[in-house]
């Protein structure tokens, strides 16, 4: 359901002119691949993108620059092309988004107000039948909320911020065998935000958002301090990356503070310590983060309040713990989505940046970790002469 405030807000607006990128355009950067235009039925941005279990990626509302949207689109790797799929049944954005153990897609909270609201609503979307169903809401309406599976199939939905724009301390767990909620215990700190939590290999989960990371755990239902108030960057993070590296560690990168815009650091679960590693060459926010099959991970895009929105890439190693840049988007984007497809190429998507506004074209970005040879796919069936061409990832 959707619930407005009733208190007195005044919004002020201020007009700021950036530069386009930070990074290289992509004329400018080294061969690494080739890139194509793949374009949504509409710019997105604000919204979960979700990987299916087929392998196709599913774009579930958002925000076009105008209005907040129900439409739903998937993308179809095999032709390179995204196509129409059911509605939701409430329009949203800021929402979050997982896939159930069963392959549905749960979508709770979120707003569909112009500044202010939240939404307790949740539903759920059958790949099979393109179709969202209206499941039980939550106790509380919640925008921009923090969700994760865990092991058992439950999903953890934890803060976010109220109809007010209050940060909550609170955390509600949804049972899909059920279709039910259940009050789980409060964080001891108001968190939230899109892809700022993890599960870890041993089935707890990881919330890094504001100043004090924690922990929660599944099998005994508490809440605990994960390291020392601001990690040991000590700042607070908001609008960063938080990615699970494959050797178990979790890397954090990026935030709206100077701080945390140039830093990067590691959690280590068995050690319970944070590091700081190698700063990224190009302090970022509000950019995506994909681990690509060799276990690096791609920073990609976002923006910083000296330079605007970013086209610049950057990969990082785990075993070195050090960054080198990589060939750059073509299009600046901030608020973007970028998952791994199948193939092993990074499919970008959605947000926008100052020049062009909001962006319907996607981008398939090819890592190109073969050796200083390029290491292009083939285009898909259809897609050629589709906007151009370029090297090109979302979190499921």
């Amino acid at each position: 359901m959707q619930r407005l405030s009733t208190s007195c807000v005044t919004v002020v607006l201020f007009a700021c002119a950036f530069a386009c990128s930070a990074g290289p355009r992509a004329e400018d950067s080294e061969p690494g691949a080739v890139r194509q235009g793949l374009s949504l039925s509409t710019p997105r941005k604000l919204l979960p993108f979700v990987t299916l279990e087929d392998g196709r990626v599913l774009a579930a509302g958002g925000h076009d620059g105008n209005r907040t949207l129900a439409s739903c689109e998937v993308f179809e790797p095999e032709t390179g092309q995204w196509r129409e799929t059911g509605a939701l049944r409430t329009r949203r954005r800021n929402h979050a988004a997982v896939r159930l153990k069963d392959g549905r897609v749960l979508v709770v909270g979120g707003t569909n107000g112009v500044a202010m609201g939240a939404l307790a609503d949740a539903e759920v979307y059958a790949p099979g039948t393109g179709t969202w169903t209206d499941v039980r809401p939550m106790a509380e309406a919640r925008n921009d909320p923090a969700a994760v599976l865990l092991a058992d199939g439950r999903v953890l939905v934890a803060g976010g911020t109220d109809v007010d724009l209050r940060p909550l301390r609170s955390a509600e767990l949804f049972d899909p065998a059920t279709g039910t909620w259940s009050a789980a215990p409060p964080p001891g700190f108001a968190r939230g935000g899109a892809r700022t939590a993890v599960v870890l290999a041993d089935g707890r989960a990881l919330f890094v958002s504001g100043l004090q990371p924690e922990l929660y755990d599944p099998v005994t239902g508490r809440w605990e301090k994960a390291g020392p108030v601001g990690g040991a960057a000590g700042t607070h993070r908001l609008a960063h990356s938080v990615t699970l590296l494959p050797d178990g560690r979790v890397l954090v990168v990026g935030g709206t503070t100077a701080r945390a815009a140039s830093t990067a650091e590691v959690y280590s679960p068995r050690t319970g310590a944070w590091t700081l590693v190698e700063a990224p060459r190009v302090p970022r926010e509000h950019h995506a983060a994909v681990v690509l099959p060799d276990g690096a991970v791609l920073m990609l895009g976002g923006e910083h309040y000296t330079t605007g929105s970013l086209a610049s890439v950057e990969r990082f190693d785990p075993e070195t713990e050090t960054w080198s840049s990589a060939p750059a988007l073509e299009e600046p984007r901030e608020k973007l989505g970028a998952l791994a497809l199948r193939d092993g190429a990074v499919l970008v998507m959605g947000g926008g940046n100052e020049a062009t506004g909001m962006l319907a074209a996607s981008e398939r970005y090819e890592p190109g970790a073969c050796g200083v040879s390029p290491c292009a796919a083939p285009l898909p069936p259809g897609a050629e002469g589709v906007a151009g061409l370029a090297p090109s990832g979302a979190v499921e």
